[in-house]
């Protein structure tokens, strides 16, 4: 061989190693490219109240013998969380994905606000999903509800929760494969029925009015404040995973 087809021979072979480093480099941002979503939404946001509640020491009785079903329907609700946090297994190796703050969130919307955080592709399980609320100094509090309450007497009462405190609300998810080919959105939500547990209508209705309303807080009707604070710690339920094209990406 002449040196003019030598030269000619590795252009050649130079241009073909060229070829298949650039599939390589396609296919690793289709994998790096993987999105998982973050969001929460409330359930629940109607409740029958039970007339007492009777616990060791003490029983919180009914307003009246023939009065009609206690109730509290929340009609709005925002939360402002500190950060989601993914805890799971790939291949018997723990893993964390954690997302920040997201802000001013509609828990009553139909299409829930998220917030995204980049994911390795395998098949991940024991997962747990952790939001994590942080107790402000601020006008943005980690949650504040908004309804009425209906007491036994049929009278409608404006409610409202002003939850400013720390809170680790844990979710336990199902098992997840991630393929590089759609992006993954996961859902927890808030169950307001479990946040009211244990509550009785007696109770908010003697519980002290604001204007008219009842508003729960740390230093406004705190006894029902620390029984929601209790609460609200187990008050998580997962919501699922869903699959969507990276080109419905907005």
């Amino acid at each position: 061989m002449n040196l003019s087809n030598c030269i000619k021979s590795i252009a050649v072979l130079t241009f073909i190693l060229s070829l298949n480093a650039c599939k390589k480099d396609n296919s690793a941002v289709t994998t790096s490219g993987t999105q998982v979503t973050f969001a929460l939404s409330a359930t629940n946001p109607s409740n029958l109240l039970p007339a007492s509640i009777t616990t060791p020491g003490m029983t919180t009785n009914s307003v009246g013998t023939n009065a009609t079903s206690a109730s509290i329907t929340w009609t709005s609700g925002t939360v402002n969380i500190a950060s989601f946090k993914l805890e799971a297994k790939k291949k018997n190796t723990a893993i964390e994905i954690t997302s920040k703050n997201l802000t001013n969130i509609d828990l009553f919307a139909i299409s829930p606000a998220s917030i995204s955080a980049a994911i390795d592709t395998g098949t991940y399980t024991e997962i747990e999903l952790r939001v994590l609320l942080v107790k402000s100094t601020t006008a943005a509090i980690p949650l504040t509800l908004k309804g009425n309450f209906t007491t036994q007497g049929g009278v409608v009462v404006p409610i409202e929760l002003d939850y400013n405190d720390d809170a680790l609300i844990k979710v336990e998810a199902e098992n997840i494969t991630i393929d590089g080919k759609t992006d993954v959105a996961t859902l927890a939500k808030l169950n307001l029925t479990k946040l009211i547990s244990g509550m009785a209508a007696a109770q908010l209705d003697a519980a002290v009015r604001t204007n008219g309303a009842i508003v729960i807080s740390s230093t406004v009707n705190a006894a029902i404040y620390n029984k929601i604070k209790d609460n609200i710690l187990l008050c998580g339920s997962w919501g699922g995973f869903s699959h969507r094209e990276k080109s419905e990406r907005k």
